[in-house]
C-alpha cells in the first residue's frame, strides 16, 4: 500500500500500552496531520473482554467509519485524535481479509483533491505493518510487555520502540 503523505505508524506491544497517547502526542506537535485509527475485527468476539463495540459483527470484508457522530464521540479514540488536533480522523475496521483493500482505500481518503494541506498521516494500528511501509514505525510498550502475536510480527519493521 502506498501513500503520497509521510506516515507514522504507532503500533502495540498489546492492548492499553498507551498508542492512543502517544498518537496524541505526535498530533499536537505535528500541526495539519490527519489521523486513521485501524481495529481488525476478531469475528465478533473481543480478544480484550471489553464491549467497545470495535468487534461487532459486519458483513463485508472492511468498513471506513467516517461519520462524525462515531468518530467524534466523546471519549472514543478517534475523538482524542480530534482533540489532539487531526485536520481529519477516520476509523478503518477490517475483517483479516479485508485488511490491505480497505487501508488502501482509507489511505486513498487521506491523499484526495479535498485534502490540500494535510502535512502527514498518523495510523494507528498494528497489523497495518504487514502491507504499508511508513516513514516511522513506532511500537509502544509497558515495560514487562509480552508481545501479542501481531506486534511478533511487525517487529522486523518497527523503528523506534517506546516503553510507557
Amino acid at each position: 500500500v502506498k501513500t503520497n503523505l509521510a506516515t507514522i505508524t504507532v503500533s502495540g506491544a498489546h492492548s492499553d500500552v498507551g498508542k492512543t497517547t502517544v498518537v496524541e502526542g505526535l498530533l499536537k506537535e505535528l500541526k495539519g496531520w490527519a489521523c486513521l485509527k485501524v481495529t481488525l475485527l476478531h469475528n465478533g468476539s473481543c480478544p480484550t473482554g471489553r464491549d467497545c463495540g470495535a468487534c461487532d459483527k459486519m458483513s463485508s470484508r472492511f468498513s471506513i467509519v467516517s461519520d462524525k457522530k462515531i468518530t467524534e464521540e466523546r471519549g472514543k479514540d478517534t475523538w482524542r485524535f480530534k482533540k489532539a488536533g487531526a485536520k481529519k480522523v477516520l476509523w478503518l475496521r477490517a475483517k483479516p481479509a479485508g485488511l490491505k483493500q480497505g487501508l488502501k482505500k482509507a489511505i486513498s481518503m487521506f491523499s484526495g483533491e479535498g485534502e490540500k494541506g494535510t502535512r502527514g498521516l498518523i495510523i494507528e494500528g498494528t497489523s497495518v505493518l504487514k502491507y504499508l511501509k511508513p516513514d516511522l514505525a513506532i511500537l509502544v510498550q509497558k515495560k514487562n510487555s509480552v508481545l501479542k502475536p501481531s506486534a511478533k510480527e511487525v517487529l522486523k519493521k518497527v523503528d523506534l520502540i517506546l516503553t510507557m
